[in-house]
């Protein structure tokens, strides 16, 4: 995972909200281990913020296999915000891990503008054609799942069977929204893939998506009107 890009956060009131925006999204727990980097322990696919006790909880497709004795690493997806807990900072129940807002943690500057959640159920679209990763390779055009929208970009679901479609750093052409070609088609790049959100289907993952210009203003609006939750991009 490269590391070079993520900001530290400046305070706690930072870090809580990054997290409390985080929910939505899912992300990944990894184990370090001594003489190699770590390895994988599961998918986190639904985030729970216990106010009461002030506590995060973290639910995972299945139980958990942790060593306590070890540090964990937590990586969101929204924001690619990471931090590390030391044993004792956490504690591990069947398919959940419970911890406190860590100290510390490290993530991607905040976007310019605000992001834009679709309801689960909206069902709205947008078709975008890969650029070839060769000159062996052709491409097709795919209708893709739109979750959420910024100014300039995109969060989208690809299903399981399509999963390898897009690949972080794949570029792309932006041809329609809503099944309604664009007038002009905008060049993009896949920003991220990440694991899927609890609201998701087996298999499905959630695509980042920067567009190269800002969408046109009337299709911004008709996405923006059809939203029911902002977070800052």
């Amino acid at each position: 995972m490269d590391m070079s890009h993520l900001k530290n956060l400046d305070n706690r009131i930072q870090i809580i909200s990054v997290i409390e925006k985080a929910v939505l999204f899912g992300g990944d727990v990894w184990q370090a281990f001594e003489n190699h980097d770590g390895r994988h322990v599961s998918q986190i696919i639904q985030i729970y913020i216990d106010m009461k006790y002030d506590r995060i909880i973290f639910r995972t497709p299945a139980f958990l296999e942790i060593d306590p004795n070890r540090p964990i690493f937590i990586r969101l997806s929204y924001r690619n915000l990471i931090f590390r807990l030391s044993p004792g900072e956490f504690k591990v129940s069947g398919d959940k891990l419970i911890c406190r807002y860590p100290s510390e943690a490290r993530a991607l500057e905040e976007r310019k503008g605000e992001r834009y959640v679709l309801p689960f159920a909206s069902d709205i679209s947008l078709s975008l054609k890969r650029i070839e990763r060769s000159i062996r390779e052709s491409t097709y055009e795919m209708e893709l799942r739109i979750i959420d929208v910024s100014e300039k970009g995109f969060g989208i679901l690809i299903s399981g069977f399509n999963r390898d479609y897009l690949k972080k750093n794949d570029h792309f052409w932006l041809k329609s929204v809503d099944q309604k070609p664009l007038r002009h088609q905008i060049l993009g790049t896949v920003t991220y893939v990440a694991p899927k959100g609890y609201y998701l289907k087996r298999g499905d993952v959630r695509v980042g998506l920067s567009l190269n210009m800002a969408l046109s203003q009337d299709t911004f609006e008709f996405l923006k009107r059809k939203c029911h939750l902002i977070l800052s991009a």
